[in-house]
């Protein structure tokens, strides 16, 4: 994402995204006519698909608690209560050490092993 991600109370949210898809509210999200899949690498995709298979049969209540027990949303929002609207920005050097540390911990070597992680944060919430 280009966008700087923004610690708000309902989870990190990419403004650009946010504005795109919030329309939809809790209806799916149709494939736009001018979505080019060709821009995606096969890695990329296998890790989207990951991704959509082991997080996407949750609720978006479960999903943003989820998001409150990874670090880079806990450590932006600092003592902030869960419920004060903020737009302070979660750096990428913050996600990129954090999801460098998930991946070594979890001895993430192809995408499926987003299962095991995604396992092991839904219990602990």
């Amino acid at each position: 994402f280009l966008d700087e991600c923004e610690a708000w109370v309902h989870g990190p949210v990419y403004k650009e995204i946010y504005n795109r898809y919030s329309g939809y509210r809790f209806d799916p999200i149709e494939k736009s006519e001018d979505f080019d899949e060709s821009v995606f690498s096969a890695s990329e995709i296998s890790v989207l698909d990951s991704v959509i298979k082991n997080l996407c049969c949750y609720s978006g209540k479960v999903l943003e608690q989820f998001t409150h027990a990874e670090a880079p949303w806990v450590k932006t929002r600092g003592n902030l209560s869960k419920d004060v609207a903020s737009s302070r920005v979660i750096s990428n050097q913050i996600i990129s050490e954090y999801f460098a540390a998930v991946k070594t911990k979890y001895n993430m070597l192809n995408p499926s092993d987003i299962k095991v992680y995604a396992q092991t944060m839904f219990s602990q919430i």
